[in-house]
């Protein structure tokens, strides 16, 4: 109560005559107890409305680094060009620790999360970090343009059993999809390689040494002599979405980033809508909606 009264630990300190490392000794005993956290850091009420500026922390998986990451900083670039924004590449269960460790120290952690969710996969996101869905994304799979089944408009997961396949990480979210997927039908995919990097999937498809699955989102250019086929049952989809700490909700900064960030993918979206059909095997997705 004396910290809520005076508005501060020093503060309340001062009134009760103890010194301020005693006071937050007490409210890490009494969260300990309650099992909750009695404080929360909250970020300062700007004075009044002007130029964005300090430091923005912003954490992103792989492909939405290429996707929506990249196009997202060019835009910040105009929009708030003192706004120094840096960028941490990491898997989305690694974002969602890293949001949770700003409210803990002021280090080291992130103001902004892009995660993606997996519909059989889903991510477990603490009530404490705010959620938004921003747009639907989908993997295809990546096969040798000489493979029998390259010519088919779509492939069940089944029609795939007993190829060598590339794939992300054992412990990352899209290998275990991968994974799931064959489980789904009492089998197993044969993994052969490992590797973070879909550039090198892409290579090793077009030397017809694997199979792979690739998310669209930021999908890197592919190699003339690979071909994109869609897969059903299970289709491998994904929710990408953006999530920050609740003490952040009312922070300019943030506001301004996720509002670009949701007219980014808005515009993708209408890119998308409009451009011919044949583009979708030629070129790398910006996002899918």
């Amino acid at each position: 109560m004396a910290v809520h009264d005076h508005g501060s630990v020093v503060a309340a300190a001062a009134e009760l005559g103890f010194t301020p490392s005693a006071v937050s000794q007490q409210i890490k005993r009494l969260g300990r107890q309650s099992r909750s956290p009695v404080l929360e850091r909250v970020e300062n009420l700007p004075a009044a409305p002007g130029p964005l500026t300090g430091s923005f922390r912003l954490a992103s998986f792989s492909s939405a680094c290429r996707g929506l990451v990249a196009p997202l900083l060019a835009r910040l670039q105009v929009s708030a060009p003192e706004l120094e924004v840096t960028l941490l590449e990491n898997d989305p269960r690694e974002s969602v620790v890293i949001v949770v460790i700003v409210v803990i120290v002021e280090r080291g952690g992130a103001d902004l999360a892009l995660v993606h969710d997996w519909n059989t996969l889903p991510l477990n996101i603490p009530p404490s970090l705010p959620l938004v869905p921003l747009f639907a994304d989908q993997a295809d799979v990546l096969l040798p343009a000489d493979h029998p089944l390259a010519g088919r408009d779509e492939l069940e997961t089944t029609d795939l059993t007993g190829e060598r396949w590339v794939s992300t990480h054992p412990g990352s979210i899209c290998h275990e999809w991968l994974v799931q997927m064959f489980a789904a039908h009492g089998t197993r995919p044969d993994i052969r390689f490992h590797d973070a990097d879909y550039s090198t999937h892409a290579a090793l498809v077009s030397h017809g040494v694997a199979v792979a699955l690739m998310p669209r989102l930021g999908r890197v250019l592919l190699p003339p002599d690979v071909r994109l086929v869609p897969v059903v049952n299970p289709t491998p989809r994904r929710q990408v979405g953006s999530l920050w700490r609740r003490a952040s909700t009312e922070n300019q900064a943030r506001q301004h980033v996720q509002t670009k960030l949701e007219k980014l993918v808005a515009d993708t979206a209408t890119r998308r809508a409009t451009r011919p059909p044949e583009c979708h095997e030629s070129r790398p997705a910006a996002a899918s909606a």
